[in-house]
């Protein structure tokens, strides 16, 4: 299987992808930004892509909804990534001696509170792999990436400290996506976008539409609608498959009342791996 992901080898996304579709034989192919993932698994280019769509420390990430609505792509699977960020520098280097940390945003923003402690310059990069093979083909002892274990193995780096994130609870939700709209056998996870009509009372209509029919919202996301300032668009997660009578007829009382509905896919609710 060709599998499409985020950044450098050895990131967090490569490693999710590995998780999920163990024991299976994978080709990952790495892209450097989200939109480049999603344009190789609409073009065919790839079989599928695994992307993170949610931290419990930063909460969902914008791009990865916008692209799941705005490309001809579908949720197939998910998993949940315990994440463990460490501060990697070259042999050789000391933790005092480290005066700034390059990292994707994501991982910088869940290391906040390390990084103020230890007054260190940060800088923003493209992943958190890419990061620690910037650092080891740098040269620089006072430098230092934030990434995790497959990184410093891959870059051969060495840890300075372990476990650097603000909460021990660091979980990402990751999404496995594809061109084609599959839904498992087992799928008990459903994921629908709309907007809404601007007029009072709207989102509360919306949401009527799963408490009558007694369905379990999981979750719900609220994105701004670019070129529309003030109006936004709504990801809901709710329990059920697509095609079971009661989340049918929710999806199409939903059509009735939003100007824009999307089924984003229905898929097994992930497991956690650590």
């Amino acid at each position: 299987m060709k599998i499409a992901f985020q950044g450098e080898k050895g990131a967090y996304s490569e490693l999710a992808a590995r998780r999920y579709f163990s024991p299976k034989k994978l080709d990952l192919i790495p892209y450097k930004t989200f939109a480049d993932v999603f344009h190789a698994i609409a073009r065919r280019k790839v079989d599928c892509g695994v992307v993170p769509v949610e931290n419990t420390l930063n909460g969902g990430i914008r791009e990865v909804f916008n692209l799941l609505d705005e490309e001809a792509v579908y949720v197939t699977g998910e998993i949940k990534l315990r994440i463990s960020h460490m501060l990697l520098g070259l042999p050789g280097a000391r933790l005092a001696g480290i005066r700034k940390v390059y990292s994707h945003p994501q991982a910088l923003l869940q290391c906040r509170k390390f990084i103020r402690s230890a007054r260190l310059v940060q800088a923003e990069y493209y992943d958190t792999a890419g990061a620690a093979k910037f650092v080891a083909e740098s040269g620089d002892p006072t430098i230092a990436a934030i990434a995790g274990q497959s990184a410093a193995d891959d870059y051969g780096l060495v840890i300075l400290k372990k476990n650097i994130e603000s909460d021990g609870k660091n979980f990402t939700r990751f999404l496995v996506v594809s061109r084609d709209s599959v839904v498992p056998g087992d799928a008990d996870k459903t994921t629908v976008v709309f907007s809404l009509r601007n007029q009072p009372g709207a989102l509360h209509k919306i949401l009527s539409v799963f408490a009558i029919r007694d369905i379990d919202l999981l979750s719900i996301d609220s994105i701004p609608i670019v070129g529309k300032p003030w109006e936004y668009k709504f990801f809901v997660d709710f329990r059920g498959r697509v095609f079971e009578e009661t989340q049918a007829r929710a999806i199409e009382h939903l059509r009735e009342l939003c100007p824009h509905v999307k089924v984003v896919g229905s898929y097994r609710e992930g497991r956690t791996a650590f």
